[in-house]
């Protein structure tokens, strides 16, 4: 009786080590089984994807978007060259900069932000007046008040991404080239197997020469856990980008086969504002403006009619 209740008690070990295994398997396979299509698409995303009210991307309205000077950008060490690493991590190419930190700060900002890592997305996630471009750059920042970039994701304003957008022209952009020549690379490699980037990037010329014109509105990652902590900043000004390039993203692999795309859906806008950075402007001046100009056509229209 003793050797049969070891037996079962033994059964009853293996049979709970085998469930926590197969459960970990599972939870492990459910922490990659999101996409961009088909039954893992961004319509079953979980959580906050679904639920929140203040989801990214969105699409920028430039009439509807409010006109005024938030105050520049300051990208501290940008200018630098830094070694770097790249993975493809099976939803996008992401790149890794190494040395001494990179700041953002300025703007409407109240602290100063750490680049954490650089990505992109093929077609642009961010649309402007309803056109898609081919691609979208985002430099994922995170508020340096908080340990790493996990812990500010879970506090307001936590999180700041500068997005750039690319549009297409017949030449090859040579500040991409670094990049896409070691994405070639890893574009079978999905997993966290990262790369060496050959040669040292300069993260200021992923900028656009003019980056002091800016969208900024509050909003979410566009991944989830889709957190509502993102300060967005939308560069005005764009990139070039040949077709050829593009398409060395396109043939990126996936958990689900080729990443063909790899944006999000346009989000509902809600009451949010979207603000638009214009370097001197200065709203109620705008006003006043405009208050005296229908203040002379008044006077010019009596003095037609008084002379007519």
């Amino acid at each position: 009786m003793a050797s049969t209740s070891r037996i079962k008690m033994g059964l009853g070990h293996l049979l709970i080590v085998t469930l926590t295994l197969l459960c970990t398997g599972l939870q492990a396979v459910t922490a990659l089984e999101w996409g961009y299509w088909g039954k893992y698409g961004p319509k079953s995303w979980p959580e906050m994807c679904t639920t929140g009210k203040k989801q990214s991307p969105i699409d920028i309205v430039t009439e509807d978007a409010i006109r005024i000077d938030l105050g520049a950008l300051n990208f501290d060490r940008y200018d630098f060259a830094f070694s770097g690493t790249l993975t493809n991590n099976g939803h996008t190419i992401q790149v890794k900069l190494h040395g001494i930190p990179i700041h953002l700060s300025g703007g409407n900002l109240s602290s100063a932000y750490i680049l954490e890592q650089i990505h992109f997305h093929w077609s642009a996630e961010h649309t402007v007046d309803g056109s898609r471009n081919p691609l979208e750059l985002h430099l994922v920042h995170y508020d340096n008040q908080y340990a790493n970039f996990s812990e500010a994701a879970q506090h307001e304003k936590g999180v700041v991404v500068v997005a750039v957008l690319f549009e297409f022209n017949s030449y090859d952009n040579p500040d991409l080239m670094p990049i896409l020549e070691t994405t070639k690379m890893v574009s079978n490699w999905v997993g966290k197997n990262m790369a060496p980037i050959r040669t040292k990037l300069i993260p200021l010329l992923l900028l656009p020469k003019d980056h002091t014109t800016y969208y900024q509105y509050e909003g979410s990652l566009t991944t989830p856990g889709c957190q509502e902590s993102v300060m967005w900043f939308v560069m005005t000004e764009k990139l070039p980008i040949s077709e050829a390039q593009v398409n060395v993203f396109k043939h990126i692999q996936s958990y689900n086969g080729t990443l063909k795309y790899n944006y999000r859906p346009i989000q509902e806008l809600g009451n949010r504002k979207v603000y638009h950075r214009l370097d001197g402007y200065n709203s109620a001046s705008s006003l006043y403006s405009s208050i005296i100009c229908t203040v002379v056509n008044v006077l010019l229209v009596s003095l037609l009619r008084k002379n007519f």
